[in-house]
């Protein structure tokens, strides 16, 4: 829900929303130009754009958690979840249909759905395969070491939660702050995110974590997979890409 409402909030993601329905508007694809007038095309898109693509944000985000845990899966697990999103989906663009243009329409449930579940699993594994390849590979320059002054990541933050930094962890598109005076979300991928806590010595320990060295209490080995314990309480895993560079680094 945290991300959910981050979501909403961000004007870029309205900016593309709004743009696709338009050009989708204009354009009419799929005989919308020839049965709707203009205005009735534009709310038609609009509905279609907007519903769609929250639907299949909420459903990819939970299934990959469900189905794949804190790995994620992936871009196996995205494009598996992309599929899953497609069915409830092509339930929406049936609805709308038949609420737009009754029995007149061809693209019902059952004919949408295998075009909505191919191409909901493009789009999802596709966006986790460029945000993968984004991403620097694990060595051990992945510790992040500079002069003591305040992390710019700190400036992104409500003022509320704009404490000392303990540690960072990707969730989807967002990248989730955590500081001892809680936590926060922000849209940004996580190569930039750590760029941007110089000033606290740290590391990398995951693909989807980062942590302040002064947060880590000890390392442990746990069948046969390193754990950082955190002060405090908690603990994170040492994913193998970077195990080396973890004990490299002296955690714990």
């Amino acid at each position: 829900m945290r991300e959910l409402q981050s979501v909403l909030s961000s004007p870029v993601l309205w900016a593309g929303l709004a743009g696709a329905s338009i050009l989708l508007g204009m354009v009419g694809p799929f005989g919308t130009y020839d049965q709707l007038p203009l205005a009735a095309r534009l709310a038609y898109w609009t509905a279609i754009v907007v519903s769609t693509y929250l639907t299949g944000f909420a459903v990819v985000h939970f299934a990959v958690g469900l189905l794949f845990g804190e790995d994620r899966g992936g871009v196996t697990g995205y494009a598996v979840a992309g599929a899953i999103a497609g069915v409830p989906i092509a339930a929406l663009v049936a609805l709308f249909n038949r609420f737009a243009f009754g029995d007149a329409s061809v693209f019902g449930f059952v004919t949408a759905l295998p075009y909505v579940v191919a191409t909901a699993t493009l789009v999802s594994g596709l966006v986790a395969f460029l945000i993968r390849n984004a991403e620097p590979e694990p060595d051990a320059s992945a510790r992040v070491a500079g002069p003591p002054r305040r992390p710019r990541i700190l400036d992104r933050l409500p003022h509320d939660k704009r404490g000392r930094l303990v540690r960072l962890g990707m969730q989807d598109h967002y990248v989730e702050v955590h500081t001892d005076r809680g936590s926060a979300l922000v849209l940004m991928r996580m190569a930039d995110a750590i760029a941007e806590t110089e000033g606290v010595e740290g590391l990398r320990i995951h693909r989807s974590h980062w942590v302040a060295r002064e947060a880590v209490e000890r390392l442990e080995r746990r069948e046969g997979r390193l754990v950082v314990h955190l002060h405090g309480g908690g603990e994170l895993p040492v994913s193998r890409s970077y195990s080396e560079a973890v004990r490299s680094a002296g955690f714990g």
